[in-house]
């Protein structure tokens, strides 16, 4: 498989370079498969923290980021039927 990093694409190798060494991944062909890796751990990870008794609706929005967005709210409420 081929990525293009080339004209508009450039920024894809800083953004590769930057994850391989925040993962500590010497290539950028390493530095895709660790984000891939803990992005597929992490989703199952937020989506058990969302049943955590320590969350809160702040910790959901600091837990959020622009492609995945954590929701948790508490609804009460009394319901009469007529």
């Amino acid at each position: 498989m081929r990525i293009n990093t080339d004209g508009k694409y450039a920024w894809r190798t800083d953004l590769y370079d930057r994850v391989g060494e925040q993962l500590g991944e010497n290539t950028r062909s390493g530095a895709i498969d660790a984000s891939c890796k803990f992005t597929h751990e992490m989703l199952a990870n937020l989506e058990a923290a969302t049943d955590h008794s320590d969350m809160t609706e702040d910790l959901a929005r600091t837990l959020s980021t622009s492609s995945v967005e954590i929701e948790y709210r508490i609804e009460s409420g009394v319901r009469i039927k007529d």
